[in-house]
């Protein structure tokens, strides 16, 4: 699993629903944020032939999907995550919403769709329709906040799109053209976290990776232990556990983080390889060139073509560097 994923709303789509209580949806988000995608959609799929929950059953569909391909690192639902955006996207522009807070939800749904959409695209090279599905998507996202104000999880996905766009054309800060939007997306993102809304806890999940980001360690840590304490079985928690420690160069804990998520992959699983790979860095941190080496060695004896192409390919690269660098000493 990467450090971050350079997308709008990573998993923003498992965030609004009632929180953990009894329904389908609530208990669609917590199979998702543990990792039990197959669970999540045998729930939810037949809501989709219901017409008052179609719209929200395709969304949290593609939620599912879109939470399964990241933490795997493959492609293999895009075309279903593609099909359930756009059934969310054709159901919300037949709905017709009769007060102001119906609207602001159909702004969301329908925002976070083209949030998706535009990620899954720039991840293809899609360059243009990205940005112009991006553009379209942080807007209806403003207008489900115009609508209605309290709608705390609308924030999580503007503040992570403000963010991580000035991260990535930080370049052109100097120019008129593109402001310097780190800091309000880091308060929008906040204002899903300290408000006792749906995405609450993905929205800290999110701060973790930002302000690692930005060099706020100590903050970014605070909310590492938080969100593995609320989800000690979530993958996508411990993970976010194991880098803030690495990153921090806490390397005996991170080790010991990262052997727990270790034990709990199968060799099949892109994780797998990668969890190999930062551990052999942190042996080579602490100079330990046995335990480098082991762990090297199991990245070496892998079937490199078993596993997705960027991902091998930048494994095996940096194992190479590790492997000169465990020669050193």
């Amino acid at each position: 699993m990467r450090p971050f994923r350079l997308t709008i709303f990573i998993l923003v789509g498992v965030l609004y629903a009632s929180a953990f209580g009894k329904d389908w949806i609530a208990r669609s988000i917590e199979l998702t944020i543990n990792g039990r995608f197959d669970q999540a959609r045998a729930l939810i799929e037949p809501f989709k032939l219901q017409t008052d929950s179609a719209l929200q059953a395709y969304f949290y569909d593609a939620s599912v999907l879109n939470s399964r391909m990241s933490y795997l690192e493959n492609d293999r639902d895009g075309r279903a995550f593609i099909e359930d955006l756009d059934s969310v996207l054709a159901l919300s522009q037949r709905s017709v919403a009769k007060h102001r807070i119906d609207q602001a939800r159909l702004y969301f749904y329908r925002g976070s769709a083209l949030g998706y959409k535009a990620f899954y695209q720039g991840k293809h090279g899609q360059w243009l329709d990205a940005l112009r599905n991006g553009m379209r998507s942080v807007s209806d996202l403003h207008k489900a906040v115009e609508l209605d104000s309290s709608l705390w999880d609308a924030y999580l996905g503007i503040g992570v799109y403000q963010y991580w766009k000035s991260t990535k054309l930080k370049f052109l800060l100097w120019t008129p053209f593109v402001s310097d939007t780190r800091d309000k997306g880091i308060e929008n993102i906040l204002k899903a976290v300290n408000h006792p809304c749906y995405s609450q806890y993905m929205a800290m999940h999110q701060l973790v990776y930002i302000l690692l980001n930005y060099g706020d360690f100590d903050q970014a840590w605070y909310y590492a232990q938080k969100v593995r304490a609320a989800f000690p079985d979530s993958p996508f928690m411990r993970w976010a556990y194991a880098h803030s420690l690495y990153k921090m160069h806490r390397n005996r804990q991170a080790i010991r983080a990262y052997s727990q998520i270790l034990d709990s992959l199968s060799m099949d699983n892109p994780n797998w390889l990668i969890c190999h790979l930062r551990l052999a860095e942190l042996f080579s941190r602490l100079k330990d060139k046995k335990e480098c080496k082991k762990h090297l060695t199991v990245i070496f004896g892998a079937n490199k073509d078993s596993y997705p192409q960027g991902i091998s390919r930048r494994v095996w690269d940096k194992a190479g560097e590790l492997e000169k660098n465990c020669a050193q000493y």
